[in-house]
């Protein structure tokens, strides 16, 4: 299965600069919809099973708010059900989520998404 992040579901937002390779994977947090800031992220990630994905958010440091990724983990799920911390890390510039998912399909997001499915 070929490696790709798509964000084209409710609440799912990312930007992909470059997919190409699973330990280089390179993201920009887009806008929020009618706004300046920018913070959320949400996107799944298929064709990397047991592989170790690094992925880098290059634009972390000119997110709304840059010290909230200091100490931070994004979420990950399987089923957009049961959430869990994955290791992440923010060097002042770019925040990176390093993780090997246990299956083909596996969803990332800033905090776990509240979308209008659960509404």
């Amino acid at each position: 299965m070929a490696l790709s992040i798509t964000s084209n579901f409710d609440a799912g937002a990312i930007e992909v600069v470059s997919c190409d390779s699973p330990d280089a994977i390179r993201l920009r947090v887009r806008g929020d919809n009618r706004s300046e800031f920018a913070q959320w992220f949400y996107y799944r990630l298929t064709g990397a099973r047991g592989e170790r994905c690094v992925m880098t958010f290059e634009n972390a440091d000119q997110c709304a708010y840059p010290s909230g990724w200091r100490n931070y983990e994004a979420v990950a799920s399987y089923d957009r059900v049961v959430w869990f911390r994955v290791p992440t890390t923010f060097d002042g510039k770019t925040m990176t989520i390093d993780h090997t998912p246990e299956f083909d399909s596996i969803y990332y997001a800033y905090f776990e998404p509240y979308s209008e499915e659960r509404h």
